[in-house]
């Protein structure tokens, strides 16, 4: 059999099927006519299985299911059900196709406000993250969510620390994960955080924000180590100190830390608190953590 024959036979064969596949997708369609579009997801296979189906089309396969996952998230009411659809749509989507950056921002987004599915939302922005590791939102976006819905200080500041070194990430991510570190009372990290941050910035007033930031947690840390401090003597001697040299010479420290803006560590007995004589405030996030 010559080519040309076979050609021809191959091109007869593939309108056939497609005339075959377009007759049974209108049967389908008159079958779910009356089924709520959340629920057509139900019938998605899995992105692995539609990566070989639809050959060669897969980031147009990956806009078309994504422009009806945004009809299907309009929905005035989604149920639970309707969410693991959602993100079941979301995982096909982004495998066909992984660069789709903004089905991982939107998708993250909308599996913590339109239903609560935490997890899902949270492998959703880490598949992003793997597949688009230049993008400052995805990790702005997790950290976020480590923050507001895990009640996790320490991982959200990792991910916003790691957003902020991304290009084109906004300069108040670096003093954002310092709060997030300092929240975790993990200070030491926010330290080394900004050191590294300062140590690859060359714009002058960006280090001379970063050099207040880094006297900012020099404070916070000393005032912890103060408190702790305070604590452990007043175990040890069943009393609270009277001033804070006391806390020198009986083996807990060996010395006061220096106030680093030029000032002195404050001390009130009655209330057994530090405070710095040069910073008004300390360091905090957003005051009361909400809760889910």
């Amino acid at each position: 059999m010559s080519r040309a024959i076979r050609n021809t036979m191959f091109g007869v064969i593939v309108v056939i099927l497609l005339t075959a596949l377009h007759v049974l997708q209108l049967g389908l369609d008159h079958q779910r006519a009356a089924v709520p579009k959340l629920r057509q997801f139900m019938y998605l296979p899995s992105g692995e299985r539609l990566k070989v189906a639809v050959l060669g089309y897969r980031q147009l396969a990956a806009d078309v299911l994504w422009l009806q996952a945004i009809q299907a998230m309009g929905e005035r009411k989604i149920s639970p059900d309707g969410g693991v659809w959602i993100a079941h749509a979301l995982d096909v989507i982004t495998t066909l196709d992984p660069r789709f950056v903004r089905v991982y921002q939107a998708g993250g987004i909308a599996l913590t406000t339109l239903v609560p599915l935490y997890a899902e939302s949270n492998r959703l922005l880490s598949k992003g993250i793997e597949h688009n590791p230049d993008d400052w939102q995805l990790p702005f976006l997790l950290g976020f969510n480590y923050y507001y819905n895990e009640h996790d200080d320490a991982k959200a500041a990792q991910y916003i620390a790691r957003a902020s070194r991304l290009p084109g990430a906004p300069v108040y991510l670096a003093g954002l994960a310092a709060r997030l570190y300092i929240s975790a009372h993990t200070p030491q990290d926010a330290l080394m955080f900004l050191a590294q941050v300062y140590e690859h910035t060359a714009d002058e007033n960006v280090r001379r924000v970063l050099e207040q930031r880094i006297k900012e947690v020099v404070v916070e840390r000393d005032l912890l180590l103060l408190e702790d401090t305070i604590n452990r003597y007043r175990a040890l001697f069943k009393r609270v100190p009277a001033r804070l040299e006391d806390l020198v010479g009986p083996g807990l420290l060996s010395g006061l830390p220096r106030e680093p803006f030029g000032g002195r560590y404050l001390y009130d007995p009655l209330t057994q608190t530090v405070r710095s004589s040069e910073v008004k405030e300390r360091m905090k996030l957003y005051g009361n953590r909400p809760s889910r």
